[in-house]
This record gives structure tokens, sequence and C-alpha cells, in this order.
């Protein structure tokens, strides 16, 4: 096990090899009688030579290659109750905030500049807590369920790299954009569903339900009707982990040590997809700072919470015509006080579909102004990061977080809520147009150093509207109320 937590499990210089070889051959020697210890002529040692050659044939070896090879990951697993205004349940699910991934990744030095490695990277999924919902134990009430036995396996990275200290690192193949996590930056990282993506991913997959009334569910989720639909989070402003492309990224720049300062990376590829990002992190006596600023653009039909627009003159079902044209912009900042451990995070991002009002003018001859083509969030955490006790750090913290989105687009095409949806407050088939959702929360985590664990707890309480557009007249309205949803949660996750 090496400092980073991550496991050796065979290096092959010819040296080393060499060395063990040795060691155990002259184990052997000297584990003799005194009096064959004592007979030193040139008998004694004759094949040690033939002997070395032939156990370096049978050592274990990276492929015949002078690469390293580690094994990393974590399993999350989380014991989440909720209670969604008219229905309560405990389940056990996977966190899918931290999800269970297993890795392997190498690294040889090419000489004394450059390096070259790799990095594969699967993600096991297990009865995730994104895809949980009140039917998943067998109830159906008339409504879709969400396949609750998620068993699967996904690739999160697949590239190889070349890097060197003084020109920066090169990756080419599936890994994270750039502009990756420039929106939930913190120098403590409490785990659990913290931090702005968290609370969607402890309830994303549930049914939001009418509030009064039959206190019905409506045929949308969370994910549908709260966040931003069908990306790979409830926020996803890039192409998070599903991005295969080529990256660069400097060393760090005009910095006090040689990791901190301004560090500058931009990546391109999948269908027209390209990222630029900025980060950078410095110590000020005690106080400690990091911030990031990211930017997305994207015109493929990969991000389906982007619409198509329309095709010209006409009124079509689905939308057709031009491509998706999207972009996202999100930062954040975080703040330590290392003598104290009291810290301040928080950030946004906002998404921007250029072809919404096309899409929507489309579908809808009722309507005579423009759809609200933004979505974005944004986060605030406090906390207090001291070492209580010998096992580890402990984290406190609370935070708010707040999520408003535009004209919904799920798959590229507009959401349309059925004229006998629970939510529906026109009884005829209308536009999902805008949503406002705000979350509070709140936990702790022990971190236990010498297991590389870290246990957890925390909560949400969460509330939502949204408002609703007649399809045939373009007349918009509040939703009717929804319920508010609370999650109490308990985990752990070990990393390896």
């Amino acid at each position: 096990m090496n400092r980073h937590g991550t496991t050796t499990i065979f290096s092959t210089p010819r040296n080393a090899a060499r060395a063990r070889v040795l060691a155990t051959i002259a184990g052997l020697l000297l584990g003799g009688t005194a009096a064959a210890a004592a007979d030193l002529g040139s008998g004694c040692c004759a094949d040690l030579e033939e002997r070395i050659a032939e156990l370096e044939a049978t050592t274990v070896r990276a492929g015949g290659r002078k690469m390293s090879l580690q094994i990393t990951g974590q399993v999350s697993h989380v014991i989440m109750a909720w209670n969604d205004g008219a229905e309560k349940n405990v389940y056990v699910q996977e966190n899918a905030q931290s999800q269970n991934r297993i890795g392997f990744q190498g690294k040889a030095r090419i000489n004394s500049e450059w390096s070259a490695g790799f990095r594969l990277e699967f993600q096991p999924r297990a009865y995730r807590s994104s895809f949980a919902n009140q039917l998943a134990l067998g109830a159906s009430n008339g409504q879709t369920i969400t396949a609750y036995n998620t068993g699967s396996a996904s690739i999160r990275h697949a590239h190889w790299v070349i890097e060197s200290p003084t020109y920066g690192t090169f990756t080419v193949g599936r890994n994270f954009e750039a502009a990756f996590g420039t929106s939930t930056i913190s120098l403590v990282n409490p785990d659990g569903f913290s931090g702005m993506n968290g609370p969607g991913f402890a309830n994303a997959g549930f049914f939001v339900r009418r509030a009064g009334g039959d206190r019905a569910l409506s045929a949308l989720t969370w994910q549908n009707f709260a966040y931003i639909r069908n990306g790979d989070g409830p926020t996803p402003m890039d192409y998070a982990h599903t991005n295969s492309s080529v990256r660069y990224t400097t060393p760090f720049l005009f910095g006090r040590t040689k990791t901190s300062g301004l560090q500058l990376s931009a990546n391109w590829g999948m269908d027209d997809a390209w990222t630029a990002a900025v980060r950078y992190a410095e110590d000020f006596g005690t106080f400690r700072v990091a911030a990031g600023f990211g930017y997305s653009g994207w015109t493929g039909i990969d991000r389906g919470m982007c619409s198509l627009g329309a095709a010209t003159g006409t009124v079509v079902l689905p939308e057709t015509g031009s491509n998706v044209s999207c972009y996202g912009i999100q930062a954040s900042a975080s703040i330590l006080h290392a003598a104290t451990g009291l810290y301040v995070s928080g950030g946004g991002a906002q998404m921007t579909d250029n072809n919404a009002s096309a899409a929507l003018l489309a579908r809808s001859a009722g309507v005579t102004g423009n759809a609200d083509n933004s979505s974005g969030a944004w986060w605030l955490q406090l906390g207090w990061q001291a070492r209580l006790n010998g096992l580890g750090n402990t984290i406190f913290w609370g935070q708010y977080v707040e999520y408003n989105t535009g004209l919904g687009v799920n798959n590229n095409l507009l959401q349309t809520v059925a004229a006998n949806d629970s939510i529906n407050s026109f009884s005829a088939p209308a536009f999902l147009t805008g949503t406002r959702t705000g979350v509070w929360g709140g936990g702790v985590s022990q971190e236990i150093t010498a297991a590389a664990m870290t246990l957890y707890a925390g909560f949400h309480t969460y509330s939502t509207e949204g408002t609703l557009m007649n399809v045939a007249t373009g007349v918009t309205r509040k939703a009717n109320a929804i319920d508010d949803m609370q999650v109490l949660y308990t985990g752990a996750t070990i990393r390896f």
C-alpha cells in the first residue's frame, strides 16, 4: 500500500528482480551446513548465473514491459430513510454521489523529462440511490417502474497519458472533461450527499407527489421535474465522465510551490464538444484558497437536456432541424482556515439552450413569446473540520442548494405533462416550462485513516414548484402544489 492509498501489484526493473533472486539463493546457501558454508571453492557457485536466468524467466511481469501497475477503487453504500409527504420507507443503496468503482493505472518513465501511462476504471452499478423510487419494492399505482435492480457496469476512464512536469499532461481517450468539477470545488469534502450535486443523487429517481387532494404520484420524477434532465447527474453542465476526447493540462503556473498557482486545461472530442477551464490553489499563511472556472460547448445530440430546435415554418413531432446548440459555464471557490478548521465553499453553474424558443414555437401554435432557455444551480456550504479523536478528521457541515430550470427538455424533446397527471393544473396536455427547487441539508463525516474509510450521516429537506404551459393555447400557469420530501441517510465509503 503506498501513501496515495493504492496497491502496487508489481514493478519489473531488471535490477530489482536480480536482487530478489540473489537474496533468495543466498538465503538457501547460507541455510546449509557449517561445512558447506565454509567451502568457498569455485565449485559451490558455478551454476549461479544459470539459476538466476532461470528464475528471472519465471518472474511475474507487467506484460514484459517496464510499466508499473496499480489497482485503485472504492465501495460506498448507504442506508437511506425517506418521506415524500404521504409515504415513507428505508432502502439500502449504492451511493450514486460517490459510486462504486475499480480501476487499473500504470506509469513508466521514458526519460528524465517524460513519462507515459494509462488508466482503466469501471463502475459496477448496484441499486443506485439515484434510481430508487416509491414503487421500487413492487407497488405499481399505474406508473412505469424505473428498474430498481440497476446492476450493470460502465466505463469511467479508458485513456493513455504522456506527461512532463515542465510541459504538462496530454491524455487521449475516455476521461473527465476539463471543466468537470469546477462548480463543486471544496477544500474539505464531507462524504455522503453533500455539495451541489449531492441532494439530487439521493432523491432524483423518486416520483414527485401532489400535495393535498388525492396525494397521487406524478409520472415525473424529481430528476425530470426539479433538476436538469437526462444528464450525468442532477446538474450536468458538462460531459462529466462520458467524454472521449483529447485533453491537455498545463503544469501549475506562478505558484509558490510546484502544486500551487494557476492551472489551465482544455479538451475536444465527442461530437464537436469542447471545454476550457482554469483552476487556482494557494496558501496564504493559515488560509488556503482554491477556485475554478469552466466553459463547455457542444452541438451533438449526446446531451439530451438540449433541444434540437424545429424545422422552419412547420409544427413537427418530435422536433427536427438544427443540431443541438448548448453551452454551460460553472465556477466555485473554497476558503479554509487551517488553524481552526473552519471553511466555506460555494459556487454555481448555468446551461443555455440556444434552440429552446424555436423548439417551443414549433410545438405550440399559441406561443407568442420566447422560452426560458437557461437552467442553473447555486450552492453554499459552511463547515468545520477538526481532529476530535485518534481515528481521523471529523467534519460537520450545513448547506443550501437551489436549482432553477427553464424549458423542460428530455432526450432532446420538450417534456409534456399528460392531461390526467396529478400535478397538471390545466387538465389538458401541457409543457413543463420552468421549476424552482430549494434544498436544506447538513451532516457529519468521520474519517478512519487506518482503514481508508469514511463514515457519514446526513439529511436533506426538499421543496419544489413548477410552471406549465398549455400546449394548445400557450397560456402558462403554476403546476399543482407538490409535497416536500425528506431524506435521512448514513453509510460509509472504503477506498483502496
